[in-house]
């Protein structure tokens, strides 16, 4: 089997929705992810230290699998334009910027959370307040801002540009790859409704729709999806 650019962007596919799978489950496992999230600060951080050690590193790797997009994305780029298809410009800086976005946000967990914990279960009252405050400052700029809505609005906007590349031009060949191009359409409106959840951490009056942990789950399984076809189709139409 001939390892063509397509077939790389597709092993790169399924690398990252099998890699990014196990601390995303860990997480759920060791750390109640996310509905963790919605409790009270101080018991979020109460759980995180709770952690210990092993929970850093979870983060860690969930924050290296965010970063490792990158790949995923450029050789993505490379297989649709390849192919003769068009692959606009944004549509590669979204995918790089994601993976960025998402891994910076990501990233507090490892290297800031374990600090803002510790000061705030053992520090005096006016530490604990004001490890709580940056806490607080901090999940709703680099985790909600940057993390979730940046990153995932950015993520949304290349899979749409994927979605358009498997739906029309070269790429369009059989019912099967239009209607992968067809989901992925379809989960980029999912997604952006989804972050009136994000809205709704600051102002209640915001609807809280919990459907983003799904959407996401449902966009893995579709690059799962998108990532088999392409390995085992190469460069055929």
């Amino acid at each position: 089997m001939t390892f063509s650019i397509r077939r790389k962007a597709g092993a790169a596919m399924i690398a990252f929705a099998l890699a990014v799978n196990g601390p995303y489950l860990l997480l759920i496992d060791r750390f109640g992810y996310d509905d963790v999230l919605r409790e009270p600060p101080l018991e979020v951080l109460r759980a995180f230290q709770a952690g210990g050690p092993e929970l850093i590193l979870i983060w860690l790797a969930f924050a290296a699998c965010a970063l490792s997009f990158l790949w995923v994305s450029a050789w993505t780029g490379d297989a649709v334009r390849a192919s003769g298809a068009r692959w606009p410009a944004w549509a590669a800086a979204a995918g790089a910027a994601s993976a960025v976005a998402q891994a910076v946000g990501l990233s507090r967990w490892p290297f800031v959370v374990p600090g803002l914990a510790d000061q705030a279960l053992t520090g005096d009252p006016v530490q604990s307040a004001a490890a709580v405050a940056v806490y607080q400052g901090l999940h709703q700029f680099a985790g909600v801002a940057i993390g979730e809505w940046l990153g995932q609005t950015l993520l949304a906007a290349w899979t749409l540009a994927v979605g358009l590349a498997l739906v029309r031009g070269p790429l369009a060949a059989g019912l099967w790859t239009r209607a992968l191009g067809a989901v992925a359409v379809i989960l980029t409106p999912l997604w952006i409704v989804g972050h009136a959840e994000l809205l709704a951490t600051v102002d209640p009056a915001f609807p809280d729709v919990q459907i983003t942990q799904w959407v996401f789950t449902a966009w893995l399984v579709w690059l799962l999806a998108l990532g088999v076809t392409w390995l085992v189709l190469g460069d055929r139409k």
